[in-house]
């Protein structure tokens, strides 16, 4: 194992994590605990970042929707996707815990990232519950190897 496939498996666990960097690591030939360490501190770091990068981007949007309210510009529709129908119905239905759970699997960490901040206020229960998540997927993909023998 080289310096610069750590760094990679770090760099990509930031933003892709199940589908991306834990298969990877196992794929590179990382050790359960090196796949498991490797991935989780690049998906807490990714968690931290995009935490406090969607906090400044939410805020934005809300100065920018004010100052629209202010100048009386009419808002264009919203468009109800598919993917926004099961984004509202996760967050009515489970809250923090569906979409933390829900961000490494199918959403990127960004985008879970961001979701989490905008539908909820309190940052430190989201970066709890986003590093818990993250911790549970890494140590579940990575279980697959150690259980199965399967090569990824």
């Amino acid at each position: 194992m080289d310096w610069w496939e750590i760094v990679l498996i770090f760099l990509l666990s930031t933003v892709k994590f199940v589908f991306g960097a834990v298969p990877m690591a196992l794929a590179a030939g990382f050790s359960f605990f090196e796949a498991v360490t490797v991935t989780s501190i690049g998906g807490i770091t990714g968690v931290t970042i995009f935490v406090f990068m969607s906090e400044k981007i939410v805020e934005r949007l809300k100065k920018r929707k004010l100052e629209k309210q202010h100048n009386k510009q009419e808002a264009p529709k919203k468009k109800f996707t598919k993917k926004n129908k099961i984004i509202v119905w996760v967050k009515m239905r489970f809250g923090l815990i569906g979409i933390a759970f829900l961000t490494p699997l199918l959403l990127s960490i960004p985008i879970g990232c961001f979701l989490a901040v905008r539908y909820f206020k309190n940052k430190h229960r989201i970066l709890v519950f986003m590093f818990l998540s993250i911790l549970f997927w890494s140590v579940s993909v990575s279980s697959f190897k150690l259980l199965y023998n399967a090569s990824i």
